[in-house]
This record gives structure tokens, C-alpha cells and sequence, in this order.
């Protein structure tokens, strides 16, 4: 499975949170203006193309102009999504579900713009030190320091290292408030405070465990070579008398630990009763209910480790993907799936089973590839598919028809396939926008109202809207644009010279001219002046 560059969510919020130093038929008008730029010197005009999108449809008299990225479920765009013109799109009934948790708490983040509003714009990177720009475009703090990060209270302050393991924490302006010994007890407090948030990122919605044990917060102990377990005030709660897994972390969750008695790998719970035996010596702790467990295999048949190496799948909890746990799989290593009694929900058995999501989990077996729910139950029945990529804002897939080589999207969930197999390529874009290709057209298309906010030549590239309204529409050759939500794209002399961009972060983006990194606006106007080696958008 490709790594939908939407569900980047937990790189993108952790670069916000740290630098990198820690039948129908479509017509088409289009208006054009121009607006001269007064507060730049290398750009000297806007070329802003609004594209409205009128689809009329044949079986009926209505007619929809779609000026907006309005998000109403009840808007009929054109017909069915398998009739007709391949221009012409429909609602995706599962675009407009209520967003996971961590998904909402992402993209609160993501939008947070705290220190924009204090005047902060970005951090900088010169000569190897870090330093501080403004909204203004000046220099607020000159690069100096070997490493920059703001607070996790957004509150104006940073910190920053001078030296080896000279730490202080300071103001935009770099008065200095605390250093030394304070100033890292108060660095590990805001990084800790990251760390949360990006394990809340990382979390189901609690829907199918909602009680907490106990003994999750037991502390596992050795002593005279036998494992025992303390609860959080040091008491002895379970006596030594088991040995710890080789490869896995012994731990307490949903109140079972995994632990080897009498040679054999066994579940055990809060008082130290042992509840089962594991179906295997690499079994990991409890998320949700299920359990992870792997098994060593003397070969691969062609359908797992070959397939998997190429697919590039990360291992994700909720959308949110980690390279960690459950990540590319080794040669020789299968997983399945078992529940808090033991009972083998997915078996290790098939001939590759993919990381567990929020709703279910991919399986190939047999050569074909389906949909698991987390009772283990098909929801996409097995086919001569090929993993695409997962929406987790609306639970969706996109699968890949071998037969055909076209691509068609399948809601998690339900199991319904919303889009056919008749595209070339399906890109999750945004909250609710996806970018298809076919023959030789791009579409982006809002997939909770059906309207076509871009169509383009199928060499154009089109970046994640990342919690923004803009991001960049480009091709190999660069000809890089700005593209709204609205539909607007945005043009400027400065976009001739760009060789890269970062994504659009509260409106302003990275822009990489002549080997140098600086901020462009929404209007296409350089507001920090490309001169630095690296940039972050606070």
C-alpha cells in the first residue's frame, strides 16, 4: 500500500510542533485579472485564473454553478458516478462522516495559528545556526543558535541550544528566561507535552474499550532472574515467578501481559492468573481489543514479502502512520491478530496480513486481496485487487482492479464501493478532496459535493491540502501554481524560478529559488526573501 500523503498527518503536525534540529456534459468559462504587487521586488504581477464549473445534466433541467467549497452533503453534481462523462462526479456518501478524533485533533493543530498572530512566521536555518522571521518578512531572532524549537504552548517563547547541551529557554526577541537546569526541566515539560499529543494522534477513538485496569500502569521487575510486576506506588502486586518475552516489551494493557511460564508464552491478567496460551513466542500488547502476534516462516510465497516491499506500507493506529511496530515486514515474519481471550480474530496463516486499522485491516490470501473488519469478518470481499491508499477522514480505500489497471475507492465501513474502477490513479488531497487522473486529464474534485475544483493536463501534481485552503499544482518540468479551494489558481513572475516547495501552512508556504529556501504567500508574493538553507513555518 502506498503512504497517502494525507495521512502524512503525524509528520506534518510534527513539523509544526519542531524544527528539524530536535451522461452530462461540462462547460468551462474562465475570468482572468490582474493585480500589480507593491510589496515585493522580484514579482511584479498576479495572473489569478477562477475556474467555475458548470455541470448540466441531461436527464433534468437543473443547473449547478459551483462557486465555493461548500460542504453540503445534499448537493448533486452531474450524474452517476459509473454514467457518463469522466469529468462528471457525484457525492461520496462516506466524504461528509464525522472525522476521527485524532484526525480532528490533527487538524487543530495543523490550524492553530498562535504565533502568526504574535508576529512569528517561521523559523530559518543559515550557515548551520537557526534563527527567527516575522509575518513582516524581517528578521526577528538573527540565526545563532544550533538548534531552535518553539514551545508547545505557542506562548512566543523557544528554546534553543547555543552549545553542547546548553539549553535556554527565551523569548522571540531572545531575552533569556530560564537556562541551565531550568531550562531543561522545562524543555522535557513542552516535549513531553508533544509526545502526548502525538500519542493522542496515534490513538483509535476509544469505541471498543472504553474501561480502564488497574494493572496497565504495573511496572514490570526482575529479581533472582524471575518476573514480577509493582503497581505504581512500588508495591509488589504479582510475585516473581514468570521470564519475560526476547523480542517484546513486557507490559500490562487492556489487563493482559504476555509473559513465558513453564517454557510456554501465556496471557496473564492483573493477579497474575494465566489465561491462555499465545499462538506465538512475538506477541505485542493489546490496542483496542486485539492483539498483534507474529510467527517465523521458513519461505514467502510471492504474495507477501514481494508484494509488501513494494507497496511501501507504514504501520498506522487510526490513520496516523509511524514507521514502528508492524512496519515492513522482515523475510521470514507473518502476523495475525487475537482477542482479549485468546481467540484468533485474523490468522497469521494467510498469506499476508497488513498492519491493523482503525476499521479493519487488509488481507491477501489466495492472491487475492479483501477487507477484515476487527471481528475478522470480510467487508470488502477478497478480489484481483491492489492496495492503493486510505482516506482516514472518511474511511475510505482506494483499490487498484488488476484486470483492468483501473483504480475505484471502497468505504471501510460499509464495505460499498463509492467510485468504479475507471481511473488511473486516485490521491487522497485533503479533508474532503481527492485527485484523479484519467486518459489525459487531472481532476481535483471535493468529494463531499461532487464539483470539480481543478482539472489540468495529467502531467500536473497536485500537493496535500494540509489543514490550508492552498496548496501547489505543478509538473516535472516545474510551472509551479497556487491552487485554492475556491477553485482560483494563481500565477506570478517569482513561480517561474521555483525548483520546490514545502506545503501550505496558515497561507504562506517554503519556496526553494536558486538553491535557497523562503516564504511565498497565497497571492504569490515572496514575503521572506529566498536566502536561507531551511525553512519551517511555525
Amino acid at each position: 500500500m502506498k503512504l497517502n500523503k494525507k495521512s502524512l498527518l503525524v509528520a506534518c503536525v510534527l513539523a509544526t510542533m519542531s524544527t528539524s534540529a530536535f451522461a452530462a456534459t461540462t462547460t468551462t468559462s474562465t475570468s482572468s485579472n490582474t493585480v500589480t504587487n507593491q510589496d515585493t521586488k522580484t514579482s511584479t504581477s498576479t495572473r489569478v485564473t477562477s475556474e467555475k464549473h458548470t455541470s448540466t445534466v441531461s436527464t433534468s433541467t437543473t443547473n449547478t454553478t459551483e462557486k465555493s467549497s461548500s460542504r453540503s452533503s445534499s448537493t448533486s453534481v452531474g450524474v452517476g458516478v459509473g454514467i457518463g462523462r469522466l469529468d462528471t462526479f457525484v457525492p461520496i456518501s462516506g466524504a461528509v462522516k464525522e472525522p476521527p478524533a485524532g484526525v480532528k485533533k490533527a487538524m487543530k493543530v495543523l490550524k492553530d495559528d498562535s504565533l502568526l498572530q504574535q508576529g512569528y512566521l517561521g523559523l530559518v536555518k543559515e550557515k548551520g545556526k537557526w534563527g527567527i522571521v516575522g509575518t513582516n518578512g524581517q528578521v526577528v531572532l538573527a540565526p545563532a543558535y544550533k538548534s531552535l524549537d518553539a514551545s508547545s504552548k505557542k506562548d512566543g517563547t523557544f528554546f534553543v541550544e547555543e552549545g553542547k547541551n546548553k539549553i535556554s529557554h527565551i523569548k522571540g526577541d531572545g531575552t533569556v528566561l530560564e537556562s541551565g537546569k531550568e531550562a531543561q526541566e522545562a524543555l522535557y515539560s513542552s516535549l513531553n507535552e508533544k509526545n502526548t499529543a502525538v500519542k493522542e494522534l496515534n490513538d483509535f477513538d476509544p469505541k471498543s474499550v472504553s474501561q480502564s485496569y488497574p494493572s496497565d500502569s504495573y511496572i514490570a521487575f526482575t529479581e533472582k532472574g524471575k518476573l514480577g510486576f509493582k503497581d505504581a506506588n512500588g508495591n509488589v502486586v504479582i510475585q516473581p515467578q514468570f521470564k519475560a518475552l526476547s523480542d517484546v516489551e513486557t507490559k500490562f494493557s487492556e489487563d493482559r501481559a504476555f509473559v513465558k511460564a513453564n517454557g510456554k508464552t501465556v496471557a496473564i491478567d492483573g493477579k497474575g492468573t494465566v489465561l491462555f496460551n499465545a499462538p506465538s513466542n512475538e506477541v505485542y500488547p493489546y490496542k483496542n481489543g486485539l492483539a498483534e502476534f507474529r510467527r517465523k516462516v521458513s519461505h514467502f510465497g510471492l504474495g507477501g514479502i514481494l508484494g509488501l516491499v513494494g507497496m511501501g506500507y507504514f504501520y498506522n493506529h487510526g490513520g496516523v502512520y509511524l514507521d514502528g511496530l508492524g512496519g515492513l515486514v522482515d523475510d521470514g515474519m507473518k502476523r495475525g491478530y487475537i482477542d482479549r481471550n485468546g481467540a484468533v480474530v485474523i490468522d497469521s496463516k494467510n498469506d499476508y496480513v497488513y498492519p491493523m486499522e482503525e476499521h479493519g485491516t487488509l488481507v491477501r490470501n489466495d492472491g487475492k486481496l479483501g477487507f477484515m473488519n476487527r471481528q475478522g469478518q470480510y467487508v470488502i470481499q477478497p478480489g484481483n485487487y491492489e492496495a492503493g491508499t486510505i482516506d482516514v477522514n472518511n474511511v475510505l480505500l482506494t483499490l487498484k482492479n488488476k484486470d483492468t489497471n483501473k483504480y475505484g475507492i471502497f468505504d471501510m465501513e460499509t464495505g460499498k464501493q463509492e467510485v468504479p474502477f475507471k481511473y488511473d490513479t486516485i490521491e487522497f488531497v485533503g479533508e474532503h478532496e481527492m485527485s484523479v487522473t484519467n486518459d489525459t486529464n487531472r481532476y481535483v474534485v471535493d468529494m463531499a459535493t461532487g464539483r470539480v475544483i481543478y482539472k489540468g493536463d495529467k502531467s500536473m501534481n497536485v500537493k496535500t491540502f494540509l489543514g490550508d485552503t492552498y496548496t501547489w499544482v505543478y509538473n516535472k518540468e516545474g510551472n509551479y501554481k497556487i491552487l485554492s479551494l475556491d477553485g482560483t489558481v494563481t500565477e506570478t513572475p517569482v513561480m517561474k524560478d521555483i525548483s520546490g516547495t514545502g506545503s501550505f501552512s496558515h497561507g504562506y508556504s517554503p519556496v526553494k529559488i536558486k538553491g535557497k529556501w523562503g516564504i511565498i504567500n497565497s497571492k504569490g508574493e515572496l514575503v521572506v526573501q529566498p536566502t536561507y538553507d531551511e525553512i519551517t513555518i511555525l
